[in-house]
């Protein structure tokens, strides 16, 4: 029983080693990403500070679309391709919308800095919360996790915008200023006859009164104006079917990448700029646009931006590049963790342990070799005097 209860002694001494808690003061990032390496997830280092400004220790890099940034978005380059006349113009002629479809261009560019700027700014006013110190990786992962919600909501946002003023317009209706939706015109052939037709697409299949079309944009030699005055007798016969029109025409020059269509907002969001990118093309609008010979536009835009469509570019907020950086030494500092704990294994004692057992156990069988030999020596003397005492009979 003794040897048994022994045995279960070492075994429970093995198999439940004592845990002893350690603490390490003086913190340096050096000792913390060491203590990290060896202790992992059982170590603790609670910050003093739990709750800190992301602006404290985060700052963000943004670069915009270099359309954005270019002279196209310029007043000056708007205010060059206005034409005081441009409603007088072709729905697919560049002319009619060039210098609206600038400015929209401009003020989304202009939309997108500033919301992205304030989201940024609200950022950095959030509260980083640590309640331990982390290392610089899982801090980086989860600021990065932080940013990329930002961008998300600001994508959801701007296309709840546009989405929003796209049924507006359409659903009621409303008629652009520049004869895009509804022509009207006053013919002086026969005397000063008002008439007027919702613009329709170049197959006559489709009308701004009930869609918003588009078609590519080009530059054409004649305008509703001259058309209608040197072709009254088919006036009626085009105002049923307008579309056919445009069948009858051919663009003395094309503007790539740009459309016309019924709402500025709409063809610019299908174009994809590619003539911004384009020396010919470029070349070719001084010609339609005469105050653009003031202008020194020669500078193009990288290549890489072609085939983007503005609504596209719109939906990632015309971001080029995001870059989000932490300063881990500001953070650490920020954290203020005074001291750090870990519990390790002491093997020390467990080692201590056996050994005294194990003397124990010499120590034991010494004392039990002792009684042993103790009991039968007595058991022996005492069986010796049993068998020889002389056993005396009574006389009678």
């Amino acid at each position: 029983m003794i040897i048994i209860s022994f045995y279960v002694l070492i075994i429970t001494t093995i198999t439940n080693p004592q845990s002893v808690a350690v603490t390490v003061s003086n913190i340096t990032p050096e000792l913390f990403k060491q203590l990290r390496s060896d202790y992992g997830l059982a170590l603790s280092c609670p910050c003093s500070t739990i709750s800190i400004p992301y602006k404290a220790f985060v700052s963000n890099e943004v670069s915009f679309d270099p359309v954005c940034t270019s002279i196209f978005t310029s007043r000056e380059w708007i205010e060059a391709i206005y034409l005081p006349n441009a409603s007088a113009y072709l729905l697919i002629d560049f002319r009619s919308t060039a210098s609206s479809q600038f400015e929209i261009l401009a003020d989304l560019c202009s939309f997108s800095n500033d919301s992205i700027f304030q989201s940024i700014q609200e950022f950095g006013t959030n509260q980083f919360i640590t309640v331990q110190l982390l290392p610089e990786n899982q801090v980086q992962s989860e600021v990065n996790t932080a940013i990329e919600l930002i961008q998300e909501n600001l994508h959801i946002q701007v296309t709840s915008i546009i989405q929003f003023l796209e049924v507006t317009t359409q659903l009621n209706g409303l008629v652009t200023a520049i004869n895009t939706v509804y022509s009207v015109y006053i013919y002086s052939t026969y005397g000063y006859i008002p008439g007027g037709f919702p613009v329709q697409t170049a197959d006559g299949l489709g009308s701004c009164a009930t869609d918003s079309i588009t078609n590519p944009a080009g530059f054409y030699s004649i305008s509703y104006l001259n058309y209608w005055d040197d072709n009254y007798n088919s006036y009626f016969y085009y105002l049923d079917a307008p579309g056919e029109l445009i069948h009858m025409l051919n663009a003395s020059a094309n503007v790539s990448g740009f459309f016309g269509g019924c709402y500025p907002l709409v063809a610019l969001l299908e174009s994809t700029l590619d003539c911004l990118y384009n020396d010919s093309c470029l070349e070719v609008l001084p010609d339609y646009f005469p105050a653009l010979n003031q202008v020194n536009f020669s500078s193009l835009l990288r290549s890489n931006g072609t085939n983007i469509s503005v609504n596209d570019r719109l939906s990632n907020l015309f971001v080029n590049e995001w870059l989000t950086k932490i300063n881990y030494s500001t953070y650490f500092t920020e954290c203020a963790a005074s001291v750090c704990t870990y519990t390790k294994t002491d093997w020390t004692s467990v080692s201590y342990t056996i050994g005294l057992l194990i003397s124990l156990y010499g120590s034991l069988i010494i004392v039990l070799r002792f009684i042993s030999t103790t009991i039968v020596n007595i058991a022996s003397k005492i069986e010796f005097r049993l068998t020889n005492t002389p056993i005396n009979f009574g006389k009678d």
